[in-house]
C-alpha cells in the first residue's frame, strides 16, 4: 500500500476524540492492507536476507508471555481487554497496562529490551510499545489474522493465520519488506538464535515449516502426525537441536469413540538437524504426568532436562523430568492457561492465565505457585465470560470425565478441528465451525439440535461430562432446555457472542460479481439463502450412505443446509468431509455436481464468490 498510518497514544486512558480518530484512520489503514494483501507482491531481498545486523544471544518464541532479555519485566497479552501488561520481575508489581490492537495473542520483546511487538489477532495489526514509557507508540498494518510474533529487532516476523503466509515488517520503518506462503493455519513461530532460520507451526496440521532468513524460502516441511493438531507454541532447546511441540492427537478413525480413545495429549520433540519427528521422545502426557487437556505451551529449563507445560484446558501445568519422561509435579492454576515463560536463571515460570485475567508465578526449586499477579481486568460480560470459561475448561466433573475433553478441543475459539469424526453415534461428522451458530439453528449436520442449550447432551454423550442439569435431560426436539441451569445459559452466552470474520478474499471484484451470477444461475440460493445462506431445511445431496446414518430422529442421509458464512476457512466440506477443497464440492455427490455444467473460468468465479462471503 502507499501509506502507513501511525499514531501515538499518551496513556491507556486515552481521551475519547483521539480514541474516535486513532480507530477511524486505522480502519482504513487496515481495511485497505486487507484488500491488498490478498494478491502476491514482489519484493527485493535485502543481500543478507532478513537476518539481523548483530548476532542474538538466544533463541525467541512467539508466546502470550515472555520475559525480557535483560530480565527486567515481564510481559503478557490480555486478549479480551485488548491490552498487555507490563511486570517488574523482581518486584512482581504491575508497571503498566497497555492498550493495543484488537485481540492481542502473542508477543515479543526486542534484544534490547526496550520495546515489545504484538500480534493483534482481530484487527490484523502489529503494535510497538515501549518499556520505558508504557505507551503503544505505532501500530502498522500486516496480513489477515496475526497470530505468532517474533523479531530480531531488525525485523518483525508475523505468521498471519488467516492467510497462510508469514510476513517480515521492517521494524524501523513499520513497513511489510516481504512475505512468503506456507501451509494453512500458520500459528506459533521460533526463531533460532542463529538468526538465520524461522519454524513455524500450523495449527491444525501438526507440520512445521522451516524458513531459510537468507533466501526467505520455506526449505522443508516437519510432519509430526495426520493426527496431531492445536499446534500453537513451539519452544526450542538451548542448542537449537530439538524442538518441543505441545499438540493434540485427534483419533478420529476410531468407530468405537469413548472419552478416553477421543483426544491425546501430548508433546511431540522434532529433530531440527534432522528435520524428522522423534517419536521415541514424544511425551504422553497421560501416562507421563496424568489426563489433562488441550497442551498450550511449553518452557524448557536452562539445562534442558524439565519441560514446563501449560494445559489450557485443564487449568494446570505439568513438570516432566526428561530423563524419566515423567511427571515431577502437577500444579493447578488459574483458568485456560494459554502461555508460559522461565526466565534465564529457571528459578521462576510464569503462566498467563487468559480467563482470569492473572499471572501465576512458578517457584521452580519447590514446585508450587508462589505469586499470583493481577493483570486486567477482563471487561466481558460475567455471563458471556462465565460461558467462555465453561467452553475452554475441562477441570470440573460436569464438562469431563478425568480432565479429558473440553468443548475448545474440537471448537477451539469456536472454529472447527478439520477432522472428519468416523466413530460419532450419528455416523461419520466433519466438525462444523461454530461461528455466528446464533443465527444458524438448527445444529448438528442432521439439524436435530433446535437450540443452542440443546449441547448439554454433547456434554454427556460426547465428553462424557455429568452435565450442567442436575438429573434427566430433554429430548434435543423437546421442551427447551433454556433457564434450566444457569452455568448452560451462560455458556450458550458465550456460543452466541461468537461472530464470524470477514473474509480476506474480497479484492476480486469483478470475479464475485460473476461468481455471484452463477450462484443463482446454478440455483445455489435455493438453499443457500441470504443473509446467513441457510434455508434450515433437510436435503438429501447424494453425500450419505444410509448404512453408516444413524440418527436417533431418523434423519436418514437427509442433512441439514450448513451456512455459507465464513466457507473461506472451513474445508473439508459435506457432513463426512468427502471434498477437501471447493473444487471438490461441484464433483461430489448429486445436488452439488455440477462442475460439468462451467467451464474452468466459470468455476474459478463461483468459488472466489463464495469465499469471499462473510
Amino acid at each position: 500500500m502507499s501509506s502507513i498510518i501511525y499514531y501515538r497514544k499518551s496513556s491507556f486512558g486515552i481521551s475519547l476524540w483521539a480514541f474516535i480518530l486513532s480507530v477511524f484512520f486505522i480502519s482504513i489503514s487496515v481495511v485497505s492492507c486487507s484488500l491488498d494483501s490478498t494478491s502476491e507482491k514482489d519484493f527485493d531481498l535485502p543481500p543478507s536476507g532478513y537476518t539481523a545486523n548483530q548476532p542474538l544471544s538466544r533463541y525467541y518464541s512467539s508466546s502470550s508471555v515472555v520475559v525480557s532479555p535483560d530480565n527486567k519485566y515481564i510481559a503478557a497479552t490480555n486478549s479480551d481487554s485488548d491490552s498487555i501488561t507490563i511486570v517488574n520481575a523482581q518486584s512482581l508489581k504491575v508497571k503498566s497496562e497497555v492498550g493495543v490492537g484488537d485481540d492481542p495473542r502473542t508477543l515479543s520483546f526486542t534484544p534490547d529490551s526496550k520495546n515489545l511487538v504484538v500480534s493483534n489477532h482481530g484487527s490484523n495489526t502489529i503494535s510497538i510499545v515501549d518499556i520505558e514509557k508504557g505507551i503503544e507508540i505505532h501500530q502498522y498494518p500486516v496480513g489477515f489474522m496475526p497470530y505468532g510474533v517474533v523479531n530480531n529487532g531488525d525485523y518483525v516476523f508475523v505468521s498471519e493465520f488467516g492467510f497462510g503466509r508469514v510476513s517480515v515488517v521492517d521494524l524501523s520503518a513499520g513497513l511489510v519488506v516481504g512475505n512468503v506462503s506456507v501451509d494453512e493455519f500458520p500459528s506459533a513461530m521460533a526463531l533460532d538464535s542463529t538468526g538465520k532460520r524461522l519454524f513455524v507451526t500450523h495449527f491444525s496440521s501438526g507440520s512445521v515449516s522451516v524458513i531459510d532468513l537468507l533466501t526467505f524460502t520455506v526449505v522443508q516441511r516437519i510432519s509430526t502426525g495426520r493426527d496431531t493438531n492445536l499446534s500453537q507454541f513451539i519452544s526450542l532447546n538451548s542448542d537449537a537441536s530439538k524442538a518441543y511441540i505441545p499438540q493434540t492427537r485427534s483419533n478420529v478413525t476410531n468407530e468405537a469413540l469413548l472419552f478416553d480413545t477421543t483426544v491425546f495429549p501430548v508433546v511431540n520433540v522434532v529433530d531440527l538437524s534432522q528435520f524428522t519427528l522423534l517419536n521415541s521422545e514424544r511425551i504422553t502426557l497421560d501416562t507421563a504426568d496424568e489426563p489433562v487437556n488441550m497442551p498450550f505451551a511449553v518452557a524448557l529449563s536452562p539445562d534442558d532436562k524439565t519441560v514446563y507445560l501449560a494445559n489450557a484446558g485443564s487449568n494446570n501445568v505439568s513438570i516432566i523430568d526428561l530423563d524419566t519422561n515423567k511427571g515431577k509435579a502437577h500444579i493447578e492454576v488459574g483458568a485456560n492457561p494459554r502461555g508460559l515463560a522461565i526466565t534465564e536463571d529457571g528459578a521462576n515460570v510464569f503462566v498467563n492465565n487468559v480467563l482470569d485475567g492473572t499471572l501465576s508465578v512458578i517457584d521452580t526449586s519447590t514446585l508450587r505457585v508462589s505469586a499470583e499477579v493481577i493483570l486486567t481486568n477482563t471487561p466481558l460480560n460475567e455471563h458471556v465470560l462465565e460461558g467462555k470459561r465453561i467452553f475452554n475448561s475441562s477441570e470440573s466433573p460436569l464438562l469431563s470425565t478425568d480432565n479429558w475433553i473440553s468443548c475448545a478441543t474440537c471448537h477451539f475459539d469456536g472454529m472447527m478441528d478439520s477432522r472428519t469424526w468416523l466413530g460419532f453415534s450419528d455416523g461419520p461428522r466433519n466438525t462444523p465451525s461454530l461461528l455466528g451458530v446464533k443465527d444458524t439453528l438448527p445444529i448438528h449436520w442432521s439439524g436435530d439440535f433446535d437450540e443452542l442449550h440443546d449441547v448439554e447432551i454433547t456434554i454427556r454423550e460426547v465428553q462424557f461430562g455429568d452435565g450442567l442439569i442436575s438429573g434427566t435431560v430433554n429430548d434435543s426436539l423437546g421442551p427447551t432446555h433454556a433457564g434450566v441451569s444457569a452455568k448452560l445459559d451462560s455458556l450458550v452466552a458465550y456460543m452466541e457472542s461468537l461472530e464470524i470474520r470477514s473474509s480476506p478474499y474480497n479484492s476480486d471484484i469483478e470475479s464475485i460479481i460473476r461468481g455471484k451470477s452463477l450462484f443463482a444461475k446454478h440455483a445455489c440460493n435455493s438453499c443457500h439463502r441470504q443473509p446467513f445462506y441457510i434455508d434450515m431445511k433437510l436435503h438429501d445431496v447424494g453425500t450419505g450412505v444410509a448404512s453408516k446414518e444413524k440418527n436417533s430422529h431418523g434423519r436418514g442421509t437427509k442433512f441439514d443446509t450448513p451456512s455459507l458464512s465464513g466457507i473461506w476457512m472451513t474445508a473439508p466440506y459435506f457432513h463426512d468431509g468427502s471434498a477437501e477443497t471447493l473444487e471438490d464440492v461441484f464433483q461430489t455427490g448429486t445436488t452439488h455436481n455440477i462442475s460439468f455444467k462451467m467451464n474452468e473460468h466459470e468455476i474459478v468465479d463461483l468459488i472466489t464468490f463464495l469465499k469471499s462471503l462473510p
